[in-house]
């Protein structure tokens, strides 16, 4: 969880009551229900002494002895990234005393942190204690492969009848959203200006797109998992989103997301407008802007993240006539109480419209559309004094002749 003092939400809690029926006194009262524990307010794996039977580790190097192709998707994942990311560093040190709260979704081992912390009597309270158990190692390597395969029986698997040299558990739900709304679905106020919302998950359950997360973010393949193995039904685990890096990607990491299409795609389309004060009739580039891909609004998770829309018109002579920008985020006030003031994210399925008119151009021209998914703003990203840390991705750019006016 990042920007604990910078995000905003409601955190709910459903409760359900029931009564009993036909019974001519009144029912007993039931019994005082506790509230669930958000899943990032406690680690997802607890200590664990030794590796389970039949593995070498815990770490995902271990997992890779065997798990090789695996492995290297995950290294190339923003997951692997969770710890070592110069942002979240960056925001980490804000404020120390809620830290303990963001490194259950970013390292969600309790072998991954120094100390072991609990709810206490406010989020700046917690009850910790050192870790005896502790790996700086296992650490570094941030949303590890236990974080979602470990379970107290063994390996979970979305496989039935796993033959494996340590003991495996058949869990469907690895293929369902249940495997990521404990982290991607972390809403809440816990004090005016210290909020989180990361609200991806709602956001799906919304929209019902018809597919679960892991049908998009880890695309099917049929392969072994291990060297020699039986061919199965598998997932990719590289977990692409808005494929923003943390660090510069080597060659391998980045020919892992090489038939990754992003959520968004813009197109233009080239008219004309109404005449005015009896003058010629101005042209007009209306770009449709369509999340056709993602099921959830985009951009999503950190609402610092927007996208950046350009259009340019240029003349015959390469002259620029008109430009625009357009931002799609959501905007807020982070002091001294944090609130939403707006947000016009594209939402599943939505086509949105963008004019730029121009005056008429008798010998043609061009127009150029770019369009960036930004992580980070410029100003913050100065603020943090992050250096070569990537801030943005360009989704798609455009090139499309302007025809002479008629």
């Amino acid at each position: 969880m990042r920007r604990l003092r910078e995000h905003l939400g409601l955190l709910a809690f459903v409760l359900v009551a029931c009564s009993a029926s036909g019974a001519p006194k009144a029912p007993a009262p039931l019994p005082r229900r506790r509230r669930p524990t958000p899943a990032w307010m406690k680690t997802r794996v607890p200590p664990l002494a030794a590796p389970l039977p039949g593995t070498t580790g815990l770490s995902a190097a271990s997992c890779g002895g065997c798990h090789a192709e695996i492995a290297a998707e995950w290294r190339a994942s923003t997951h692997a990234h969770a710890w070592v990311d110069a942002q979240f560093q960056q925001e980490l040190a804000k404020d120390p005393q809620v830290a303990w709260l963001c490194i259950n979704c970013h390292t969600p081992l309790a072998n991954q942190q120094a100390q072991l912390s609990v709810p206490g009597a406010t989020v700046r309270s917690p009850v910790q204690g050192a870790n005896p158990l502790f790996d700086p190692a296992l650490q570094a390597e941030g949303v590890t492969c236990l974080s979602c395969h470990w379970r107290p029986e063994g390996i979970a698997t979305p496989h039935a009848n796993v033959a494996a040299p340590h003991p495996t558990v058949f869990d469907p739900e690895l293929r369902t959203e249940a495997s990521c709304t404990g982290c991607h679905q972390a809403v809440a106020r816990l004090e005016d200006a210290l909020v989180c919302t990361f609200n991806t998950g709602a956001e799906w359950s919304e929209a019902r797109p018809g597919k679960s997360c892991p049908d998009c973010h880890m695309p099917r393949v049929d392969r072994p998992s291990v060297a020699g193995g039986k061919v199965r039904d598998g997932a990719r685990h590289g977990f692409p989103g808005s494929l923003i890096p943390k660090d510069a990607w080597s060659p391998e990491e980045a020919a892992v997301f090489a038939d990754w299409k992003p959520g968004v795609e813009a197109r233009v389309e080239l008219g004309r407008g109404l005449a005015t004060g009896g003058g010629a009739s101005p042209q007009v580039a209306t770009v449709l802007l369509e999340n056709v891909r993602a099921g959830h609004m985009v951009p999503t998770g950190d609402p610092e993240r927007y996208l950046e829309l350009n259009l340019e018109i240029h003349d015959a002579t390469g002259q620029p006539v008109a430009t625009e920008q357009w931002r799609l985020g959501q905007q807020w006030e982070w002091w001294p109480v944090a609130r939403k003031l707006g947000d016009n994210r594209l939402a599943p399925g939505e086509i949105r419209r963008f004019e730029l008119a121009f005056p008429p151009l008798e010998g043609g021209g061009s127009l150029h559309l770019s369009l960036d998914h930004v992580r980070i703003s410029p100003e913050n990203h100065a603020h943090h004094k992050l250096g070569a840390y990537p801030a943005r991705r360009r989704v798609q750019s455009l090139d499309q002749r302007v025809p002479p006016t008629r």
